[in-house]
């Protein structure tokens, strides 16, 4: 990883400094093939200005995917892990957004590079600057401009894709509008209400009604990973698959889906079964021996008209197996405890919104307040809570000014003063807003005493979507039941009928070669050639017990094999002493007694005999000098028109 910190206009090679490309406004470079990961560091002259780096995914429309695609410090990583938001260095005038080109999903074409400021403008910054380094911390390209004047968001530049390869370009393009002008000319929804003038009292927040059918994000899961492994059976292979693009990488592919747990009671799969589906497609479900603790909160969110939903993570990959393309999946879920899927308390009845989870804070003087606690603690002696903030300024002494915790409106505890300054600022903005600020929280303890901590962003942690957007809230539930067979699912029925499984779909076929054509590939460990004699297909054999067999069709061996490459070149082979055809998997077609041959060199070793495999048949060795195995002077020897292969191109 490259250095922020270093000095990069111009790196030493010996004795000799090599400056980097400057680019001007406009004008694009193409980046080395070997540089797959680069470091974008955006910078300002002004080091006491505050500027907000972000990294935003384009696909081929110019738009974001969703707003996971936008990076910046609240969100610093994409879901895929190919662009990392990685903050600012010690001067407080850098930032770096960290790329990962070789694992930039293919429908990214652009990675946008910009800033945005929440008081002044990019005119008083000074010089703006836009630095590509390589892995090694060497400057592959600079971007600087004083051009800007009134900006309150600024596009630096943008790394993107052409034919297959990487390259960036400078933009320098501003908007006047901050953060929420470019986000929005980026697909990314941000809320549009305009900040109250000076003194003024903002509108009414608006606060959105839950839809029956809309999702209900279970609270419990881990933050920062998947603790359920599901158990991938070959019958949901296909839809995962159909969750994933048609062109796959040669590595595994990794997608992040919300999924949603549905009962199925009358199915298959007994009266306990909770699905597993994504986009309308069951991938599993949930083991037998946690379906029931989960039956409970499942059944109460879809009782209560709302579908309980947690993310979750896929890998996914395809190999050339014996019998075909065969597929892995591994897929896991976030999931917790399911005593800790939904809170304990009702939401509040007055407006306000839940901020999002970021830090674990512990309350303190719960002991104070275990009157108010005892009724939350659960029997399992741990559970989630829906907790409010409050400013306390005490009117008089020595109290200094803190925030004061409370459930259900009663108070519970408080941050320590410190803390409490740095939720402050959020609160009061809220506040101004007319809602109260909520957070996750939770409770461990027992008959005697209890113990409380939140979860949540700080004021500096805000984003504008958070600050002016729609509040975020939580939906009412019907009240929960100790019997969870007791809920009644009636309106829901038709949801939960399992869904039909979703069929595999046979990979298209390249256009099958031209007669004579030579093709190579690769399974099992083994490396075959095949040469095309009229209606069908002749292949290498590593044996008797290969699947694959020495004459197919185009349909039958198109189908087993992911991958081929067709002999595009051929060469004269110069003798004996030819050192082309010394190295392993070396290929060579000619001709004998009237057959069209080819033959693959399986030896490792160098030698002038070689190890060779042919495509000579069963049925045509008895009338030929050698059959499916030959050294090279037997087919020096035999063979005429002897030619080796020089070029290789992919298939299709």
């Amino acid at each position: 990883m490259a250095d922020p910190s270093r000095q990069t206009a111009a790196t030493t090679k010996g004795t000799e400094a090599v400056t980097p490309p400057k680019l001007l406004r406009g004008q694009n470079l193409p980046l080395p093939a070997d540089a797959n990961c680069i470091d974008a560091v955006i910078g300002w002259a002004d080091s006491a200005a505050h500027v907000d780096a972000s990294g935003l995914l384009l696909g081929a429309d110019g738009k974001v995917g969703s707003d996971a695609d936008f990076v910046f410090y609240n969100q610093p990583r994409s879901a895929d892990g190919s662009v990392r938001f990685e903050g600012t260095d010690g001067s407080r005038a850098r930032a770096r957004i960290v790329v990962d080109l070789s694992a930039v999903p293919e429908h990214v074409h652009t990675v946008a590079l910009v800033g945005s400021v929440t008081t002044g403008n990019f005119g008083a910054l000074g010089d703006l600057t836009l630095e590509i380094l390589d892995g090694a911390g060497s400057s592959l390209a600079e971007y600087v401009t004083s051009d800007a004047t009134t900006e309150t968001a600024f596009v630096f530049g943008e790394v993107y894709r052409r034919a297959g390869a990487w390259k960036v370009r400078a933009v320098g393009q501003g908007w006047d509008s901050g953060l929420a002008g470019l986000a929005t000319d980026f697909g990314v929804e941000v809320d549009d209400a305009a900040e109250p003038a000076q003194g003024e009292m903002p509108a009414p927040a608006r606060i959105s009604a839950h839809e029956a059918g809309s999702p209900y994000r279970l609270w419990g899961q881990p933050r920062s990973w998947h603790d359920h492994e599901l158990e991938v059976k070959d019958e949901y292979l296909p839809a995962i698959r159909s969750l994933l693009p048609d062109l796959l990488p040669e590595d595994r592919t990794e997608l992040n889906p919300e999924v949603e747990l549905i009962p199925e009671p009358a199915g298959p799969q007994g009266p306990w079964a909770i699905s597993v589906r994504v986009e309308r497609r069951t991938i599993g479900y949930l083991n037998a021996e946690i379906s029931r603790d989960w039956a409970g909160p499942i059944r109460r969110v879809i009782a209560s008209g709302f579908i309980p939903t947690t993310s979750g993570r896929i890998w996914y990959s395809e190999y050339d197996g014996w019998d075909g393309t065969e597929s892995r999946a591994s897929v896991q879920l976030g999931l917790g405890e399911a005593c800790d899927a939904i809170p304990l308390n009702e939401p509040p009845t007055v407006p306000y919104t839940i901020l999002p989870r970021s830090a674990i804070v512990q309350v303190t003087k719960e002991h104070e307040h275990f009157d108010a606690l005892r009724k939350f603690v659960p029997g399992s002696g741990h559970g989630v809570l829906i907790v409010t903030l409050h400013e306390v300024v005490p009117e008089s002494g020595k109290a200094k000014p803190h925030v004061e915790v409370r459930v259900d409106d009663q108070r519970i505890g408080q941050l320590t003063p410190q803390t409490s300054q740095r939720f402050a600022p959020l609160i009061q903005h809220l506040a101004r807003r007319g809602l109260v600020t909520a957070c996750w929280g939770d409770i461990t303890g027992s008959a005697v005493a209890a113990k409380v901590r939140i979860d949540s962003i700080k004021a500096h942690e805000a984003t504008p979507q958070l600050l002016d957007g729609t509040p975020v809230t939580c939906p009412q539930l019907c009240p929960e039941s100790p019997d969870p067979l007791s809920y009644d699912l009636t309106a829901a029925r038709p949801l939960l009928e399992p869904l039909p499984l979703v069929q595999a779909v046979s990979r298209p076929l390249p256009v099958e070669p031209p007669d004579g054509s030579i093709l190579r590939f690769s399974r099992g460990g083994y490396n075959y050639v095949a040469v095309r004699r009229g209606e069908s297909w002749e292949t290498t054999s590593t044996g008797g017990g290969g699947a694959i067999s020495q004459v197919m069709s185009w349909t039958n061996l198109g189908s087993r094999v992911r991958k081929f490459d067709i002999a595009t070149g051929f060469a004269p082979v110069e003798g004996r002493g030819d050192t082309r055809i010394r190295q392993s998997l070396a290929v060579v077609r000619f001709t004998m007694g009237g057959h069209y041959l080819a033959a693959i060199n399986v030896s490792s070793t160098g030698s002038e005999e070689g190890n060779w495999y042919t495509t000579v048949t069963e049925s045509a060795a008895g009338r030929l000098p050698f059959a499916d195995y030959a050294s090279w002077p037997d087919i020096a020897q035999h063979g005429q028109n002897i030619q080796v292969v020089s070029d290789w191109t992919p298939l299709g």
